[in-house]
């Protein structure tokens, strides 16, 4: 990488000093308090439960290698939600919620359920959340919405588009997806526009013009549970937690490294391909990075000052000398 000038380079270099080293596993941290973190789960203060048989596992890596030990093929596949289920009579059940068929009363408000989710709903009512999250402080009154917010700290996305391959964390994220993209090639879709009735942005999606919508009303309803900074959008609040909890979700299939960001794993694996996509409009030359390609060009516009500047002398270098000229003087003269 390139720097204009000897002290934004150090300022790099200082970026990449880890000087915080667990003697344990050798993992190396740049925030005092994110050195502090991790060893609590060296410590036993801190531990990472497996979601299904409860297991506790001192890191993000023996868990996710433990967890892949419950994964049995479900190919049993709900038609209406995509839910997929490992055995038959469990997505026959399944399918009553989506028929209606629902003969189990709350006695509290009323509302009919089926047997497994009655159970759930009166949660509401009585505020039980009997399922926390071991990568945060929240609890949830059911293993499914467990399951849901556990990806925000794991970084899954176990639902990808079949058209440009981007995937999500929620099946109702996806339909959105193809909804508001891909109408035109998805049979069934019809684009739907929510126009923002502040500015003339147009959404694809009622929830993208509520979050657009809090640029207008400064709104940030996502605080961070470590700090207090607060957020508009969910997605920036996981992505900034994951700074205080040092979790990096995003492998590198070539080298093994990992990181808090898709977009880092992007750019990183430039390093692996050679992909240069952002190239000079002046000079042609490619860059992995957009920082680079900024940085290059002021390297451009000093020249072309330092250029502009040389030339601004000749001139004047010129004119001074045709005023002496005896031509001019004959001219001064004269109007003298």
């Amino acid at each position: 990488m390139d720097f204009p000038d000897q002290q934004q380079l150090e300022e790099h270099r200082e970026s990449h000093k880890r000087p915080y080293e667990c003697s344990d596993c050798g993992k190396s941290f740049k925030n005092a308090a994110y050195f502090k973190l991790h060893q609590r789960m060296h410590s036993g203060e801190v531990h990472l439960a497996c979601s299904k048989c409860g297991k506790k596992w001192p890191t993000i890596e023996s868990l996710r290698k433990h967890e892949s030990t419950h994964i049995k093929e479900k190919k049993f596949l709900c038609d209406e939600c995509g839910k997929a289920f490992s055995k038959a009579s469990a997505l026959k059940e399944h399918l009553r919620v989506h028929r209606g068929e629902r003969k189990y009363l709350c006695t509290v408000c009323g509302k009919s359920y089926s047997r497994g989710l009655l159970m759930i709903h009166e949660r509401v009512h009585t505020g039980e959340k009997p399922f926390p999250c071991t990568f945060c402080e929240k609890r949830f009154a059911s293993q499914g919405e467990l399951r849901l917010h556990r990806r925000t700290h794991t970084g899954e996305r176990p639902y990808h588009c079949s058209i440009c391959l981007k995937s999500f964390s929620r099946h109702w994220h996806l339909k959105t997806h193809l909804e508001a993209m891909h109408s035109e090639v998805v049979a069934g879709f019809t684009r739907k526009k929510f126009p923002c009735s502040d500015c003339d942005k147009s959404c694809n999606s009622a929830a993208e013009l509520r979050d657009h919508q809090r640029t207008h009303t400064g709104e940030r309803p996502y605080q961070c549970s470590f700090c207090d900074k607060r957020f508009a959008l969910s997605g920036t609040l996981v992505r900034h937690e994951r700074l205080h909890t040092g979790i990096t979700p995003y492998h590198c299939s070539d080298c093994g490294k990992t990181f808090a960001q898709q977009w880092t794993l992007t750019t990183h694996m430039r390093t692996h391909t050679g992909e240069k996509p952002y190239g000079c409009d002046i000079c042609g030359r490619g860059f992995s990075r957009s920082q680079s390609l900024r940085l290059h060009r002021r390297k451009h516009e000093q020249i072309q000052t330092k250029e502009e500047a040389l030339l601004n002398v000749k001139d004047d270098d010129l004119s001074h000398s045709d005023n002496n000229s005896p031509i001019n003087m004959c001219i001064t003269d004269k109007h003298d």
